[in-house]
């Protein structure tokens, strides 16, 4: 009986030892992408205990040892592991990749499908497959809504404007706020291969988080972590050649003698009269230039000589364990310009590192340097020496050897090779340091708590000595050349510092429930900003040696400045999102914020901004289910919110400012004295951006993904300088007065397929926004010359005289209204708008708006075998631009003694009535007024980018001790298709031929992985 009863026993020990329980931790990615699956139920099979994973698609749960698990998250097929062991590795197969995203939104993260914003998120593939100098430069057309307009491709500032469903202020700031890891930076600091993902919110309800700073949208820039899965190399570089994309041709010297003698007859009325005698003329004519006498030189040609090389190298090391990992990007970057003197080198060096100390308890860091240096010449700007080189006539002498520089034909003595090459360096160097870190504590299951401090430090300083150089005259007799003079005849040195510290206090909580058919997360947070700036600068000039530019070696006339700001934010905010049987969702954002740009006396400074959206995932209801088959995904979704906008251009608007300088007679001493500039207004408070949108997100046959947005932007309370009577003696304070409206609509479809091997996607965007200005209360309108805006007109819109032709006779002449200038057959002929007879300043009218409409782009991916190919295109449906100044008045005199272009060539004469251009004068006069003569629609299609890859094969790249290797050619703005002015680029606005142009790029490129 013992021995039974010890057997019995013996066995129920066994067996309970057997079914011990064990705690199980695990990780829950995509298969695809590896991205982690948040909120994705694990249930110990035939019970209902389990857990769902937090926002790094974690989990731990405590199981018998063996059981079984069930991993389920919507969008993905249900897979069953063994609890086994203690760490669990699943991936989850997508039954629609895009869905299952996981997308970064303010302070946290979500899955697309639960989504109630306007949202747009982008993964490194999409970016790196444009090789461009300055990375906010891949945002253009990726995004439905977002515009993105290069101006310049100088090296090192061809930074591009970015405005999100239209502009969101007058005088105040437009635009986004990029955030790099959460920290407020430049994307520009960022090299494209150190970016894991871009996402861009658009709407109230994605943005009203981040309260005064997101009036006009937000960038949140992710930069890579460390795996787990070991030691990861790659390297990345390419080689571009730019060139010029767009240059207006020139006429030759003999045409611009010919020209100028047409145009001295059209004005003194002499058919004899000339500027160039023909026995010059016919000199020309009959011999070669010789560079002593004769001299026919292509400025631009002559001056565009820089090598135009830019090349990137990147290195990443991804290295990391369970416990620990750790993301490094080191690269460098050099772009040399299109003329001499002219560069810009980047070497940023990214440290992220991750240490897990607990189950509870983890440490994340970034840490960045970078330095930057941009180079030009130090005599004139870039811009200004290719408007001079585009502008001189072809007679003027440029270059007799080494430094020996003629005088380009001008009074001053200017010459655009000796400005480029001679006259000394402007060097700016910008080195910045960023430190972050951030605890993020698990104290309870579904509850994080975070904080995080982060300062970031950029020192930029410029130094520029202008020098020098020699000018030279050809003596024809001897046939040698004279010394004449020094240009500009004196030297001079000024030298730049400036400290500026950025440092953000961030603590927030995160708490997810899930139960049935409910799910939940709340967040709330308080973060501080502070940002303190100051700067040094001192001049000199008359150095004796100008191999030695140091300020203490200057002579007697010297000058010095200083400044110093302070500006600090603080904010309360908070989110909710609800979900229901994954069919209906809720999100209620709000911020209570508070900025030290407004009057705290008043009761200024505090803020608070709110969202509130919906969803309904129409495909998830049973009565849908079945009936349209093809749609395996359809959402509604609307918001409404109220932001704030607090980037005042002065940083103390609530008080009156003071300028020295007006020195007073007193006690018998000159005193230096302070005065009164401004007036204050204690009043001012933030602008406000009250937003609506309505979405439409559908998923045919897992396929094709469709969304469309409507959406409407009324910014009120502008900021404007109200007009005060002149005899108060004080500028204008700042009034919150104005009103606009952005409305706009956006479509974007993503078509993905295969043919046998042939994987193929084509993306396609569309968006249109509508600018109007509503109120402007006490100020009729606000002038800035060619541009005015009005209410019932879009803001800054072209503003002048309409053209209506030429005048093609005395007769003409005598039969039209009578004018505001004498006029002559082939001029400028304008409208009398107002019919009162007569044409003059009140028959101004708008003429032309000079906002984009209807912006689009279309991305093509082909993948066949080792090979891949990327094509990308870009354009505007319609856009009036302006051109003016030496882009397009023949003979515009501007610091320089002018030519003509050869488009000028097609002039008024009686014989050519329907010229482009009005009939041919010395000076432009009357014909360069402000009128639609000149405005011209610039819309465009841009082939963006080509980009051809190849990989070596599999088992090659093994031998040779790498994981991957591909190698790829590609090319930037190849062409562009426009009916704007020939040699001038669409995409630059009112252009007067004082642009850098945008670059045509062709690269060859690789990335190795190991």
């Amino acid at each position: 009986m013992k021995k039974t009863v010890l057997t019995m026993f013996l066995m129920v020990f066994w067996v309970s030892s057997m079914a011990q329980n064990i705690k199980v931790s695990g990780h829950v990615s995509d298969q695809e992408n590896n991205d982690a699956v948040i909120g994705a139920n694990i249930v110990i099979k035939g019970s209902n205990k389990g857990t769902i994973t937090d926002a790094s698609g974690n989990f731990s749960l405590s199981v018998t040892d063996g059981a079984t698990l069930v991993i389920s998250s919507v969008g993905y097929n249900t897979t069953e592991v063994i609890a086994h062991a203690s760490i669990l590795t699943i991936k989850l197969s997508s039954t629609n990749n895009s869905l299952n995203e996981v997308v970064v939104v303010g302070y946290g993260s979500q899955k697309k499908a639960n989504l109630t914003g306007s949202v747009s998120q982008f993964k490194a593939d999409d970016l790196i497959k444009r090789q461009v100098g300055t990375t906010s430069n891949l945002l253009q057309g990726i995004a439905p809504g977002v515009s993105v307009w290069q101006g310049s491709g100088k090296p090192g500032a061809d930074a591009p404007t970015i405005n999100i469903r239209g502009t969101g202020s007058i005088f105040s700031g437009t635009g986004p706020l990029i955030l790099i890891d959460g920290v407020v930076s430049s994307m520009d600091n960022v090299d494209a291969n150190a970016i894991e993902s871009v996402t861009i919110l658009k709407d109230a309800a994605s943005t009203a988080i981040y309260g005064s700073r997101a009036a006009n949208g937000v960038v949140l820039v992710k930069t890579k972590r460390g795996g787990k899965d070991g030691i990861k190399v790659s390297y990345n570089a390419f080689v571009t050649q730019q060139v010029a994309t767009n240059i207006p041709e020139k006429v030759s010297a003999v045409e611009h003698m010919e020209l100028s003698n047409v145009a001295q007859r059209n004005q003194t009325g002499n058919p004899n009269a000339y500027v160039f005698p023909q026995a010059l003329i016919d000199k020309y004519k009959n011999s070669k230039p010789d560079n002593l006498e004769i001299f026919d030189n292509d400025w631009v040609k002559l001056l565009l000589t820089n090598s135009g090389i830019m090349q990137n190298h990147n290195l990443t090391i991804d290295a990391g364990s369970e416990k620990a990992s750790l993301f490094t990007s080191v690269s460098y970057l050099n772009q040399q310009g299109l003329i001499p003197n002219n560069s810009f080198n980047r070497f940023d060096l990214r440290l992220n590192p991750d240490i897990k100390i607990n189950d509870k308890l983890r440490i994340t860091s970034n840490l960045f340097f970078n330095q930057t240096t941009r180079i030009e010449p130090a005599g004139s700007s870039p811009e200004f020496i290719i408007r001079q080189a585009i502008g001189l006539p072809a007679t003027g002498p440029a270059k007799f050897g080494d430094g020996m520089y003629g005088d380009a034909g001008q009074s001053n003595r200017r010459n655009p090779l000796g400005q480029a090459e001679s006259s000394g360096t402007y060097r700016v160097s910008t080195p910045t340091f960023l430190g972050k870190a951030t605890l993020i504590f698990n104290p309870v299951k579904n509850l994080d708590i975070e904080a995080s401090y982060a300062r970031e430090q950029w020192f930029p300083n410029g130094k520029r000595f202008q020098k020098n150089y020699d000018v030279y005259s050809p003596n024809i007799a001897n046939k040698t050349y004279d010394f004449i003079a020094k240009y500009p005849g004196t030297n001079s040195l000024s030298e730049t510092y400036s400290t500026n510290v950025r440092s953000t206090i961030l603590a927030q909580a995160t708490y997810s429930y899930k139960r049935g058919d409910h799910e939940a997360k709340i967040l709330g947070g308080f973060q501080t900003e502070e940002l303190t700036a100051s700067s040094i600068g001192a001049s000199r000039t008359d150095f004796v040696n100008e191999n030695l530019p140091y300020i203490s070696l200057g002579g007697a006339n010297r000058d010095n400045s200083g400044s110093a700001s302070e500006v600090a934010l603080a904010g309360f905010y908070g989110r909710l999102n609800y979900v229901y049987k994954d069919k209906y969702l809720l999100e209620v954002n709000g911020r209570y914020d508070g900025s030290s740009r407004f009057s705290q006396a008043l009761n200024q400074q505090w803020g608070f901004f709110p969202s509130a959206s919906a969803g309904w995932v129409f495909t998830n209801e049973s009565f849908f289910a079945n009936a349209v088959p093809v749609i395996k995904f359809g959402k509604i979704r609307a918001s409404y919110g109220v932001l704030g906008n607090q980037a005042v251009n002065d940083n103390y608007p609530f008080a009156s400012t003071y300028t020295s300088g007006t020195d007073y007679y007193f006690n018998n001493t000159i005193n230096q004295g302070f005065a009164l500039t401004d007036a204050a207004n204690a009043g001012t408070t933030w602008e406000k951006s009250t937003q609506m949108d309505i979405g439409l997100d559908l998923v045919l046959a897992k396929r094709l993904s469709i969304t469309a947005d409507y959406y409407s932007r009324q910014i009120s309370d502008i900021l404007l300088k109200k007009p005060i009577p002149s005899y108060v003696g004080l500028g204008p304070a700042l009034v919150n007065l104005g009103k606009m409206e952005n409305r706009g609509w956006e479509f974007s479809a993503t078509y993905r397929n295969k043919i046998g091997k042939l994987k193929y996607d084509v993306t396609a965007v569309l968006a249109d926004v509508k600018n109007q200005v509503l109120e402007l209360p006490g100020v009729p309108y606000l002038d800035e010359g060619l541009l005015r805006s009005a209410v019932g007109n879009p803001l800054r819109s072209y503003f002048g005289y309409k053209a209506i032709g030429f005048y093609q006779s005395k007769e003409d002449i005598t039969s039209s209204p009578p004018t505001f200038f004498t006029p002559n057959p082939g001029d400028i002929k304008y409208a009398d708008i107002n019919g009162d007879g007569k044409v003059n300043a009140d028959d101004r009218t708008f003429i032309g708006n000079s906002f984009p409409r209807y912006e689009y782009s279309i991305n093509i991916n082909l993948a066949y075998g080792i090979f891949d190919l990327n094509i990308f295109g870009q354009g505007v449906g319609s856009k009036e631009n302006y051109i003016s100044g030496t882009g397009a008045y023949p003979f515009y005199a501007a610091d320089f003694i002018p030519s003509l272009l050869a488009i000028h060539k097609d002039y008024w004469t009686p014989e050519n009535p329907n010229a482009s251009f009005p009939r041919l004068m010395p000076t432009i006069g009357i014909n360069s007024t402000n009128s639609s003569f000149w405005v011209k629609n610039s819309a465009y299609f841009r082939l963006k980018n080509v980009n051809l890859g190849a990989k070596l094969p599999e088992k090659l790249a093994k031998k040779l001790g790498m994981n991957s290797a591909r190698v790829y050619v590609s090319g930037q703005n190849l062409f562009t298709i426009t009916q704007f002015w020939k040699g001038f680029d669409p995409e630059i606005n009112n252009n007067s031929a004082e642009f850098y142009p945008l670059m045509t790029t062709y690269t060859v490129g690789l990335n190795l992985k190991f």
